[in-house]
């Protein structure tokens, strides 16, 4: 008989238990039924099955007998387990790898799962590279880099900052939707989502769902999409997306409009996206991309690693983090219309050459001669019903107040909620 497991004196019931899958798997068994006649989960099998496609039946041995490293694995065992990775992620069989990455950083991190030290990142890809394994990587478009006194707001800890971001597909069947991301800059953690929709109402519930899952940010930072920047011609109006925040506590802040720059790490994560999610599968329809989205985003919070953090997982970067979560009942949002209540919406301008800047379909004048060209703050105060204009000379320099308008609202602004009140961070640098 061939590829029998070992005799044992004393077996491992969960080592039996990972046996006895793989015989079934070699059987014919679908995954589903082994998993049911076993009582076990999917995901088990499949990291059953990914553990033997890696080691043979040596890599089901229980992890506290066999050895984390296997000192005796000749180059030959271990190049044919790189490409045995490669291909594993490139078949798409496993849910859990389905939209993983296959460069080294990502099969080095799979070989130490499966208990191999790997070589190092040149190996790899020298590898992957004799086996014809290697990817082109796409040309990069030149960015147009913004100037240096743009106001980058500061993250230095988690939930400080959610940047938001949805793309627009198309499917080959000709249904349109939308993708929607919600990113936690510091600790790299995403919330995705797939709405048929671009309305208020479906984005808004977008919001509160990974909210519910993330945790309450301090601010929201986003681009100038009619939907969540509100009407297209009349002034000082709030979209329903900026009353729920501002509900819940959350500060607004808007980029210049037409520049996705300001917004890099959601465009590079949405590159990730296309690569790996939109890219690897040809879907037949919105229940299906809702159907995988999670395990896409599962692997970007478990699995993926990350080369500027010493290629360490998202979950690995604030361990001990703990998120003040939205309530599951909360509801307040789909209210037909949502009160203003205090808060702040900011607005990142570039200064025209006539020394205006524009917010919500209204200019605001400053001194040309001054401020033509430069890049500034705008921020709407709802409780103070004031303007503050400000300005920093570099990311790092402190803000200064450089003009100061009244802003009257034609509505009453309800204070905040005892409920939504928490220590917030200053988003900017300050004198104190």
């Amino acid at each position: 008989m061939t590829d029998c497991a070992p005799l044992q004196s004393n077996p491992d019931p969960e080592e039996q238990l990972r046996n006895e899958a793989i015989d079934l798997y070699i059987a014919g068994l679908r995954p589903t039924e082994i998993s049911r006649r076993l009582g076990r989960s999917r995901t088990w099998f499949y990291n059953t099955l990914r553990r033997y496609q890696l080691g043979g039946r040596a890599a089901l041995a229980s992890r506290s007998r066999a050895p984390h490293t296997v000192h005796n694995r000749t180059p030959a065992q271990v190049e044919q387990a790189i490409i045995r990775v490669r291909e594993l992620i490139m078949a798409g069989d496993d849910p859990e790898l389905r939209y993983a990455n296959f460069g080294a950083d990502a099969i080095a991190m799979e070989l130490k799962r499966a208990g191999i030290t790997p070589p190092s990142r040149t190996t790899i890809n020298r590898i992957l590279k004799k086996h014809g394994l290697v990817a082109p990587r796409p040309r990069r478009k030149g960015k147009r880099k913004l100037p240096n006194d743009y106001p980058w707001p500061q993250v230095t800890q988690p939930n400080q900052v959610h940047l938001f971001d949805f793309v627009h597909r198309i499917l080959v069947g000709g249904e349109r939707f939308y993708g929607c991301q919600m990113l936690d800059p510091a600790r790299h953690w995403p919330y995705l989502a797939a709405i048929p929709h671009k309305t208020a109402a479906a984005v808004s519930q977008v919001f509160v769902s990974a909210w519910q899952e993330m945790g309450l940010p301090n601010a929201l930072y986003m681009d100038n999409d009619v939907v969540w920047r509100g009407s297209s011609s009349g002034q000082r109006t709030f979209s329903r997306i900026i009353r729920l925040c501002l509900l819940l506590g959350v500060q607004v802040i808007f980029t210049p409009p037409y520049t996705p720059e300001a917004n890099p790490v959601i465009e590079s994560f949405n590159g990730v996206w296309n690569r790996n999610f939109w890219q690897r599968t040809e879907f037949q329809d919105l229940d299906h991309v809702q159907a995988e989205l999670p395990h896409f985003q599962r692997y970007c919070r478990h699995r993926r690693p990350l080369p500027a953090f010493d290629n360490r997982t998202a979950d690995q970067l604030y361990p001990d983090f703990v998120p003040v979560l939205l309530a599951p009942d909360f509801t307040a949002h789909q209210q037909t219309r949502l009160p203003l209540t205090a808060g702040y919406v900011h607005f990142i301008r570039f200064v025209r050459s006539d020394g205006t800047f524009t917010i919500l379909n209204e200019a605001w004048p400053l001194d040309p001669d001054k401020w033509a060209g430069k890049t500034i703050r705008a921020t709407v105060d709802t409780a103070k019903q004031q303007l503050c204009v400000y300005h920093q000379t570099d990311r790092n320099a402190e803000s200064q107040l450089i003009a100061h308008f009244e802003y009257l609202l034609k509505e009453k602004v309800v204070p905040l909620s005892s409920t939504f009140e928490r220590s917030v961070v200053p988003l900017w640098p300050t004198s104190g």
